[in-house]
């Protein structure tokens, strides 16, 4: 069973290693139908799934012969609903202990400072003066929920202060057995800013080209963090680098869309997650060389999706047929590939447009 907010890439990668896979997310689109045995889709609330229609979806759901759950977005903002599934079924990820610890923000910059790993300067009161600060959601994905912090009197539960570094944001996906780390690969986002959503998510491309001392210096970060925090699995860490200096923004406990980025028929990294949760990193699969990029399109007006449109090859996440998707909400992912991340970035963008135009002029 693998429940994420957009659970695609992890669903494909499974079917592809042999399972057969029951799917639960928020957008239970084409292609995720089409790789999964069984689809639910669950409402999006509370930074995640809706906890209640989570839990009568398993309610209804036969678990004999599931071999486990994994996980990827939807649970940081309640690691409680991870606690509950566990009594149904084994985790095939972090516990909801480590998920709980890393998304408590308070706790996640101590033990930051503990280990001398840098991090943007944090405050967890109301500010006199918010210039130069954003407000962050505990447990938050996407980037629509990070926004330009202001002078309230009182600063909402599960929410914090964190200061503004100029730099670029990049992030690692590794995996862990508890004790020690591989890297899978390092790469660099991108927003796609709205009115009243300054950092919502834009795109991503792997192999991003870092300075050799930065990739060392975050796998040494990931190796630090895996030993505090006991993780497992494949994890993305997420950093602002400016020059010679980078600071640690979070950890995302679970599997994460950049799998999409490195995942092939020669390298499974849906098998490399089970096996490194197992504490297994003996195996470590062949990661393509080339440069693959992912860049959300959304909708630049309320858009049905028309019954008979023929989407590129270079789509995914695709909406069904006649799909009602309003202004601003994600229609789908474009994908590129190149011989390096410039070339794979410069090419998904051009490809956003193609797909733009034929959507909407």
């Amino acid at each position: 069973m693998i429940a994420a907010v957009s659970s695609r890439p992890f669903v494909k990668a499974a079917a592809s290693a042999g399972y057969s896979v029951t799917a639960l997310d928020v957008f239970a689109d084409a292609d995720t139908q089409r790789a999964a045995e069984h689809v639910y889709k669950i409402e999006y609330a509370n930074s995640g799934f809706d906890a209640k229609q989570f839990e009568s979806a398993l309610d209804q759901i036969d678990l004999t012969g599931v071999i486990g759950f994994a996980y990827g977005s939807g649970f940081e903002a309640q690691p409680d609903l991870l606690t509950r599934i566990a009594q149904r079924m084994p985790l095939i990820g972090n516990l909801p202990d480590t998920v709980r610890r890393l998304k408590n923000a308070p706790e996640f910059f101590e033990v930051l400072d503990k280990l001398n790993i840098p991090h943007p300067e944090v405050c967890f009161k109301p500010l006199v003066n918010p210039a130069g600060w954003l407000c962050k959601e505990e447990g938050g994905s996407g980037g629509t929920h990070v926004l330009d912090a202001k002078a309230d009197a009182t600063l909402p539960h599960g929410q914090y202060y964190q200061r503004i570094m100029d730099g670029i944001p990049i992030s690692m996906l590794f995996a862990a057995n508890g004790n020690e780390v591989k890297v899978v690969g390092f790469n660099q986002q991108w927003v796609a800013p709205i009115a009243g959503k300054p950092y919502r998510y834009g795109g991503i491309v792997g192999h991003a080209n870092l300075p050799t001392q930065l990739k060392k210096s975050l796998q040494d970060v990931a190796q630090k963090l895996t030993v505090a925090m006991g993780l497992r699995g494949l994890n993305s860490l997420d950093v602002i680098w400016q020059n010679d200096a980078f600071w640690v923004l979070e950890i995302n406990p679970r599997l994460s869309s950049t799998l999409d980025l490195y995942q092939s028929q020669e390298g499974n990294l849906f098998d490399l997650h089970v096996q490194a949760v197992d504490g297994d990193l003996s195996r470590f699969p062949q990661i393509p060389t080339h440069s693959k990029a992912r860049n959300v399109l959304y909708a630049a007006k309320d858009v049905v999706i028309p019954e008979n449109f023929i989407w590129p090859k270079w789509t995914a996440d695709i909406p069904m047929p006649l799909s009602c998707i309003p202004h601003t909400q994600p229609i789908c992912t474009v994908l590129a590939e190149a011989d390096n991340a410039t070339e794979a970035q410069d090419l998904v963008l051009s490809r956003v447009q193609i797909l733009s135009n034929l959507l909407f002029n």
